[in-house]
């Protein structure tokens, strides 16, 4: 190309860098969409596994509110045996968590006079993580960390009226034939016999104590202390009440009456 002056021009080589931006484009968004879908799929993975998780401690709940239910049958209504099914689910299924209740005659000083009588329930339970649910002397509850809610209480009844009584109806569930925890996959059975039934009745003969008192150890204490404090006939007495301990006088207390149902658990494949 002439210059007017009879040369040629002399402008200078520049490169055509479209291509280049086009390929950095291409990069950026595709990187971009793939960490979208990366985002997305990490976040959906972890909510549908905290689902799944949700759903599996969901279909336990169910299991032992069936297990309630059947409990219940053999307490009110004599049935010799129930049978529950449930999904272990990675789950262990145990009955080594225990309580004792004890039922106690004190004098003012808080001294025990007369007979005293005290049960020990071994609790059905299922752990998976730091959730626990189970059922406990009548109770059926749930952990989750620290905190134990009981979603049934027991049936404690305290009347008023022309005798002012209280009675007491306790499931002992205890060890039957089969192992003490069973834990993995698969699905189990939860069998259970009905065995004695003993009935103990307060104040005894020729005893006259200044109150009768109701003491659970428990590893569930704070929900037994909740459930007597918000039931009618009861008081929590703060002094004794510590730790895995809570002690509670029966205010109604004219004729206080404790029935054990004594109820054999087996875990059966």
């Amino acid at each position: 190309m002439s210059d007017g002056r009879g040369g040629r021009s002399e402008r200078p080589f520049r490169s055509d860098d479209r291509g280049v931006s086009d390929v950095v484009g291409y990069v950026l968004v595709f990187a971009l969409v793939t960490a979208t879908i990366a985002s997305v799929f990490a976040v959906g993975i972890t909510g549908l596994e905290e689902r799944r998780d949700a759903e599996r401690v969901e279909n336990v709940e169910r299991a032992f509110d069936v297990l309630d239910d059947n409990l219940r049958d053999v307490q009110r209504h004599g049935d010799p045996s129930r049978a529950t099914e449930l999904r272990l689910s990675g789950g262990e299924l145990a009955l080594s968590s225990t309580t004792n209740v004890t039922i106690e005659q004190v004098d003012a000083s808080g001294t025990r006079v007369g007979n005293h009588t005290t049960r020990t329930v071994h609790a059905v339970t299922y752990t998976r993580g730091e959730t626990t649910i189970g059922y406990d002397a009548g109770a059926r509850f749930r952990t989750d960390g620290n905190t134990t809610l009981f979603r049934s209480t027991p049936r404690f009844v305290s009347l008023a009226g022309g005798t002012n009584r209280t009675v007491l109806p306790l499931v002992r569930t205890r060890p039957g034939d089969g192992p003490a925890a069973v834990d993995g996959d698969g699905t189990v059975q939860i069998a259970t016999d009905a065995g004695e039934v003993k009935r103990f009745a307060f104040p005894e003969d020729a005893v006259a104590p200044h109150a009768i008192r109701l003491r659970i150890e428990s590893p569930r204490a704070d929900a037994w202390e909740r459930y007597l404090a918000e039931t009618d006939g009861f008081t929590v007495d703060p002094a004794e009440t510590t730790g895995d301990v809570v002690v509670a006088t029966i205010d109604r207390d004219e004729a206080v009456y404790l029935r054990v149902i004594v109820v054999d658990v087996s875990y059966r494949r």
